[in-house]
């Protein structure tokens, strides 16, 4: 018997139908959340459009061990990128990330911090309480910069940029932001996707404390 005539559907279009399922309703609630507004623009921060899905990185931990950031899919995700010696702006941005977690209250579990290292210089040892918890990766900095949009004339040290539950990049503070105007749009969306389970969060990984065996990004080839 054909497919046209009423064979089931295999697992994999099963899966993919289901996938669209859980998917169009969370989509759809950050679009009408942040794009459906005057001039359709989010209430701070820069939209990112069109959508950048998490692409496959050269990231590797503290301790030398490579990390796909696609396995944290489900969770919103806070990411800056900075040197390892992370100066006084730096630690702020760290401080700010921490703060944002701590803020959003029972959903606290639904967030995750990441600090992408641009060099192979030993982690600062003063970003160990302002950075508790941060997932700590080594990155390629030529990578990042094709994946995550700056403005023209920016680093990549200095902005905070959102990832969504779905792996997309979503939203960019541009360095000196206001944390009280982003914690009100962050806190906003977690409110509004508080009714949208993901299938699995795969926890989190034990960040690396500075001081532990340390490696040296992947560069281009």
């Amino acid at each position: 018997m054909s497919a046209r005539n009423g064979r089931p559907p295999s697992r994999r279009t099963a899966w993919w139908l289901l996938l669209l399922v859980v998917a169009i309703p969370l989509a759809a609630t950050l679009y009408v959340g942040l794009v459906l507004r005057p001039g359709g623009r989010p209430a701070y921060g820069e939209l990112v459009q069109p959508q950048r899905p998490v692409p496959r990185l050269r990231l590797r931990t503290l301790d030398g061990r490579p990390f796909d950031l696609r396995r944290l899919d489900g969770y919103w995700l806070m990411l800056v990128a900075a040197p390892a010696s992370c100066d006084r702006s730096c630690q702020q941005l760290l401080y700010a990330m921490r703060q944002f977690r701590l803020a959003a209250g029972v959903d606290e579990y639904r967030v995750a911090r990441v600090w992408l290292i641009t060099d192979d210089a030993p982690v600062n040892p003063g970003v160990l309480a302002p950075a508790a918890g941060t997932l700590m990766l080594r990155a390629d900095p030529g990578q990042l910069r094709r994946w995550l949009p700056l403005r023209p004339g920016a680093t990549l040290q200095g902005p905070m940029w959102l990832v969504d539950p779905l792996g997309n990049l979503m939203l960019r503070f541009d360095a000196g932001f206001d944390p009280v105007r982003a914690l009100a749009v962050f806190s906003k969306l977690l409110y509004n996707t508080r009714s949208w389970k993901p299938r699995q969060l795969l926890p989190l990984p034990m960040p690396v404390q500075p001081g532990a065996a340390q490696s040296t990004p992947a560069r281009n080839a």
